[in-house]
């Protein structure tokens, strides 16, 4: 696995479990450790999806940077890797 890859498994990983606390903490709002779960998680994908965007591109229309020209389509998407 490439470095690339590494980045775009670490987003993933980061997403899914951002995505499962926030999940458990709408049934369980005053459970800390869940809340800490996905702070932590949420913080973590922030910065790998920024690192990631930095070095290979936007991963989403959202964060396409240049704006003289669209460049969300440019370049190969994160699943044909």
């Amino acid at each position: 696995m490439n470095e690339k890859e590494k980045l775009i498994r670490k987003i993933q990983e980061s997403a899914f479990v951002a995505h499962e606390c926030a999940l458990y903490l709408d049934n369980h709002p005053k459970n800390k450790l869940a809340l800490a779960r996905h702070k932590k998680a949420s913080e973590a994908l922030f910065e790998y999806r920024a690192e990631y965007e930095k070095l290979y591109g936007s991963l989403s229309e959202y964060t396409a940077e240049d704006l003289n020209r669209w460049n969300w389509a440019s370049g190969s998407w994160p699943w044909q890797i």
